[in-house]
């Protein structure tokens, strides 16, 4: 296990390696357990008050753990936002969320030390990494107040919307432009079918029991969840940590389900990508607007050339959730015609920054609610209850 997290840690992190085949499953677990402590000690050594969002960069660090992010390469981007915050003179409690999520562009770290060639000794390599990590946690909390005027709100990942951006910036300055050959990373191993749906199961009906104890042995309240539209919520202020945590167990299962009905490959980036897809359900994510978009992916296949099990799309549904207010305020249609836009897209934005911020299906969902957003808002009436429906939009007659 320990030979299989040195592997883990120096190899490069681009999308989408699988790190059950890279290193072993038994690695590839405990890199998952000392990314996901890690987060837990900085957010409480922050001070921070936890809430949705902190549940959201937990969930999110801890499922890329399996492909992408390692205890190693994250470092560098939680001390470049640990460096803003003393350079903005601002309590480091007030960007830790923003710092977890800046471990999104960990690959980064891991290509810069471990294979990019304008170094050729270690401590010019290892400088180098540490930069481009430093540079990207810095960068993201400045552009991360920017995000919601992109999406207007109906992207769950602010910082998806603008790491992408700062992914593209890095490669640029990486490859593009200095000449060299851009990499490629891709890795995937077998489909461990018996053990992955397990694991999810009991980690998913854990959270459940736990909330449904922490509630005081109900579920009072979490039909009122479940009307909810996603839109600027989080639920642990709104209503509590138990129904949070069923609800963020509710959707892990669903996710769960939805990858064995298409058959994806249960890989190290398929259990990730199920503990992506939960992280959405702190912050306004719940089945019922969620299954729309998973629709649209469904609906996407049957005239695409792609398939739902490639692995690109296996990456993509688990952050396509966060568009989760789109179906919640304008009506469920409206979800399945963005998770069929995010399908048909999200293999493209890729391109853009080749892979290396981990946030691509994030960044994509920014992209589709630039476009989609305005011509629902043209047409229907956005609701703040979950309409079934879309509503067509008053207008005044031409006089």
């Amino acid at each position: 296990m320990l030979d299989g997290l040195r592997i883990i840690v120096t190899s490069p992190a681009q999308l989408t390696c699988d790190y059950f085949a890279l290193a072993g499953m038994g690695a590839t677990y405990f890199n998952a357990g000392l990314v996901g402590l890690a987060c837990i000690v900085v957010l409480l050594l922050s001070g921070i008050q936890m809430n949705g969002l902190s549940l959201m960069a937990f969930f999110l660090t801890t499922g890329f753990s399996f492909f992408g992010m390692n205890i190693l390469n994250i470092w560098p981007c939680i001390l470049g936002t640990l460096v803003f915050s003393f350079v903005d003179r601002t309590p480091f409690k007030n960007h830790v969320n923003i710092a977890l999520f800046a471990t999104s562009l960990s690959p980064f770290v891991s290509e810069g030390i471990f294979r990019h060639p304008a170094f050729d000794t270690w401590p010019s390599k290892i400088a180098f990494g540490i930069a481009l990590g430093v540079i990207g946690g810095f960068l993201l909390p400045i552009l991360c107040k920017h995000a919601p005027s992109l999406h207007k709100g109906y992207s769950l990942y602010n910082a998806a919307a603008v790491s992408g951006f700062i992914g593209i910036l890095l490669l640029s300055f990486m490859y593009r432009a200095t000449g060299f050959e851009i990499p490629t990373n891709t890795l995937i191993g077998e489909s461990y079918f018996s053990i992955v749906p397990t694991f999810s199961a009991i980690m998913c009906l854990t959270l459940v029991v736990y909330g449904y104890f922490i509630n005081g042995k109900h579920f009072t309240g979490f039909d009122k969840l479940l009307f909810e539209t996603g839109y600027q919520c989080d639920y642990v202020g709104k209503y509590n940590v138990g129904l949070t945590a069923a609800n963020i167990g509710l959707v892990g299962l669903c996710a769960t389900l939805y990858y064995v009905l298409i058959g994806a490959g249960m890989t190290g980036p398929t259990m990730g990508c199920i503990i992506c897809l939960m992280a959405v359900a702190p912050c306004g994510a719940h089945i019922i607007n969620v299954i729309p978009i998973m629709l649209g992916y469904m609906l996407s296949s049957t005239f695409a050339a792609f398939e739902l099990t490639t692995p690109a799309t296996i990456v993509g549904i688990c952050f396509a959730a966060a568009m989760a207010p789109i179906p919640g305020r304008f009506g469920l249609p409206c979800g399945i015609i963005a998770g069929l836009l995010h399908a048909c897209m999200v293999t493209t934005v890729v391109t853009f920054h080749q892979g290396f911020c981990l946030y691509n299906g994030g960044f994509t969902c920014a992209v589709t609610c630039i476009i989609l957003v305005p011509v629902l808002e043209n047409f229907f009436e956005p609701h703040d209850h979950l309409r079934l429906l879309p509503t067509l939009k008053k207008k005044d007659p031409i006089s």
